[in-house]
């Protein structure tokens, strides 16, 4: 097995650590507590990218926590981990029209952002292309290194967690 196979399982094996429903929590409550609006959760993400924690509710130690699982997940797998968490809340919806619905938006999303304009997207499988080949690691990789794709999954997580209120 090449080593971006193993890390691209064990990045799967994560989605279902339950240690991450703490993430969930976290964020929740502080959207909860903070009364975010439409967008707030966009701004915090782009913190959380710049390893800002002080958006976070300190409320159980969910700053700490977050921080911790943050580095954690830098320290393994050369990632931020809310890049993990917006993939993860996506794939929540996998098997559903919701599903294809949301992974469109990313699409449009980042297409919109990128040309700023609103047309047709260029790649409509620049979300799932790499989750049905369990490309992992480069879906991580190319949500960080483009801004217009990192934003567009932001406001997807936004537009996730207002819906789930």
């Amino acid at each position: 097995m090449t080593d971006e196979n193993s890390l691209n399982l064990r990045i799967k094996m994560e989605l279902q650590n339950p240690i991450y429903d703490t993430v969930d929590e976290a964020l929740e409550y502080t959207i909860h507590k903070q009364n975010f609006q439409k967008y707030d959760l966009v701004k915090l993400v782009m913190m959380l990218y710049k390893q800002n924690y002080s958006c976070i509710s300190n409320t159980n130690g969910y700053r700490d926590q977050v921080k911790i699982l943050d580095e954690y997940f830098h320290h393994e797998y050369n990632h931020s981990l809310i890049t993990f968490m917006m993939i993860k809340a996506v794939l929540d919806f996998k098997g559903t029209d919701k599903y294809d619905t949301i992974t469109s938006d990313i699409a449009i999303l980042e297409t919109a952002l990128r040309t700023k304009k609103n047309t047709k997207p260029e790649d409509l499988c620049i979300f799932s292309y790499p989750i049905e080949n369990e490309e992992y690691n480069d879906l991580m990789m190319n949500i960080e290194a483009n801004p217009n794709f990192k934003y567009a999954m932001a406001i997807t997580y936004d537009k996730i967690k207002n819906t789930q209120k």
